[in-house]
């Protein structure tokens, strides 16, 4: 789950899928400058404060991205481009949860319940 600063998940309980940290730690690495990484790992520890461990993308969740994957080639569309969304996607079908996500495109149509925020 990545949502925008200013989105109010209030009320929800929400967990953070550990592809998801996997994301967020990348981008603090891939900052263009000392500042914008310093921001964004204040933001990494405090969503991780927030949100506790990553949810285990495990065999089971592999399982269902394999399924996603071939949902989408079933569409005509193509799993290339975006794995990670994909493995996220994933991790929410494996536990019968809903995702919250701002790429509500990503998974149209796949069987996965969203909450676009």
């Amino acid at each position: 789950m990545l949502v925008a600063e200013d989105a109010d998940l209030s009320g929800l309980v929400c967990q953070v899928s550990a592809v998801s940290y996997a994301e967020l730690h990348f981008g603090v690495q891939a900052a263009g400058s000392e500042p914008v990484r310093l921001a964004r790992q204040h933001r990494l520890t405090v969503i991780q404060a927030t949100y506790g461990h990553g949810l285990a993308f495990t065999d089971d969740t592999a399982h269902h991205y394999g399924l996603l994957c071939g949902r989408l080639r079933q569409l005509g569309r193509s799993p290339r481009g975006r794995a990670l969304d994909l493995m996220i996607a994933a991790t929410a079908l494996s536990l019968g949860v809903t995702l919250v996500t701002r790429n509500a495109d990503d998974v149209e149509r796949l069987g996965v319940i969203v909450l676009a925020r």
